[in-house]
């Protein structure tokens, strides 16, 4: 995977794809929005990110899993690098912050 510039998101889904700027805040936002649309509109995708890789997906059915940052259930969850852990996608994708780590997140749950 080549590295993807900084400030910049790449957002694929199955058949197509786009590119964001994602540098400040206003930027992050809108990301947050397009991706929350998307998401609406073609059920799953994925964002590269500071050479960070997100697979977002509906959150469905009756145990929707809350978010390890905010502890809010979201309609939409993101996952970082296949991992287990579940953000919203205003937590993911809306701040410059590195992924807390699923022990950590357990830890604070207890």
């Amino acid at each position: 995977m080549n590295a993807m510039a900084k400030g910049i998101a790449h957002v694929s889904f199955a058949g197509g794809g786009f590119f964001l700027p994602a540098r400040n805040p206003y930027d992050r936002q809108v990301l947050v929005e397009h991706v929350s649309e998307t998401v609406r509109t073609k059920g799953r995708v994925q964002v590269l990110m500071a050479d960070q890789l997100w697979t977002v997906h509906r959150n469905r059915g009756s145990n929707t899993t809350p978010c390890v940052r905010c502890g809010q259930a979201a309609p939409t969850v993101c996952h970082f690098g296949g991992r287990e852990a579940c953000y919203c996608v205003a937590c993911a994708l809306g701040q410059d912050v590195e992924p807390v780590q699923v022990a950590a997140a357990e830890r604070r749950a207890g």
